[in-house]
């Protein structure tokens, strides 16, 4: 009898929580392919629960942590198809669909979350860059940080010029901005899933990564390292891209509240991407991990080693006119 009546309440709450989902009015399916304990993760969660709270049982939030729908190689086109609606992956992961994203990211150039933020919105570089995702499907919705990408590695002594770092094997992103930025220097790239980075510490099939400092603390790959040296060699940002057929599809009144949503963890995420990098550092640091802050002399070296990529993943990408207005918003010349 009790086993009668157990499958007889299963049975209902499965009725109820379907016809839920079926009244929502929008259903949204997020894939983040990074784990819930960094800053993106938690930003995300911020996000869901702005969501809920500003649209009820108007949406149904499907949230999916730590790469389990879609990777880092496989999410851009999961969101083209369909099988998820918003994703957040680093800039340059974009270049795969629209070469021109590179730009945004250039070494040394776009330094502070600032800074990025008036690049993406300025409309000289819009005008550039974002027609080539929305004609893959793509709608950028937010800007969110990540932080300064700085160089782990497994060593005795620390990297501190780009000639220390001359046959590293430097675990990136596989997207061009990142494995050129490398090569400029003479380090060798390796484009890897950042989840498979710990066995390939352990393996020798890498002998460092560079990410920010939320990044080595949240996915805890700082104790497969000896160093970091805070190169800050980049500032890591995400573009928040939803599918464009289901963005343009979603009634008027849930969009104004679901970018209202938007709004509210973006200005989250700006405020904190500084204070819990600088906790994460520090915390590392404690661990017994050697962290090593450059010089303003050592980081000009780093700065015009990289440079060359700016011509070949920024003028000759984007243009003369729209890498002047970058280097105008940058502050640089």
């Amino acid at each position: 009898m009790f086993l009668k009546h157990a499958k007889t309440v299963t049975a209902a709450l499965a009725v109820a929580v379907a016809a839920t989902a079926a009244s929502a009015e929008v259903k949204m399916i997020m894939s983040n392919d990074n784990n819930n304990k960094g800053l993106k993760g938690q930003t995300f969660d911020y996000l869901v629960a702005q969501l809920e709270e500003r649209l009820g049982d108007k949406i149904d939030v499907e949230m999916h942590h730590g790469g389990t729908l879609f990777d880092q190689q496989s999410q851009i086109q999961g969101l083209q198809l369909g099988g998820t609606h918003i994703i957040s992956p680093t800039a340059g992961i974009y270049s795969s669909v629209n070469p021109k994203v590179a730009a945004l990211q250039l070494p040394f150039l776009l330094n502070t979350p600032e800074k990025i933020q008036a690049a993406v919105a300025d409309p000289v570089v819009r005008d550039a860059i974002m027609p080539g995702l929305n004609n893959q499907n793509i709608e950028v919705v937010a800007v969110w940080m990540n932080g300064p990408r700085d160089l782990g590695y497994k060593a005795q002594k620390p990297i501190l010029l780009p000639t220390d770092a001359e046959g590293l094997k430097v675990r990136v992103q596989s997207a061009p901005i990142f494995v050129k930025t490398w090569e400029a220097i003479g380090a060798n790239p390796v484009g890897i899933n950042w989840s498979e980075a710990p066995t390939a510490l352990q393996q020798g099939v890498i002998d460092g990564g560079e990410v920010t400092p939320n990044s080595w603390r949240g996915s805890s790959t700082y104790q497969f390292v000896d160093h970091i040296t805070m190169t800050d060699h980049q500032y890591s940002f995400y573009l928040v891209g939803a599918n464009k057929q289901w963005w343009d599809g979603i009634p008027a009144a849930e969009k104004t509240e679901i970018n209202a949503a938007l709004t509210a963890a973006t200005e989250w995420n700006m405020a904190k991407n500084v204070e819990i990098n600088g906790a994460a550092a520090e915390f590392i640091a404690s661990e017994g991990v050697g962290v090593h802050y450059l010089t303003e002399e050592q980081r000009a070296v780093w700065a015009e080693a990289m440079k060359p990529v700016w011509q070949e993943l920024g003028n000759e990408l984007v243009g003369d006119e729209v890498m002047d207005r970058l280097k105008e918003i940058a502050g640089v010349s």
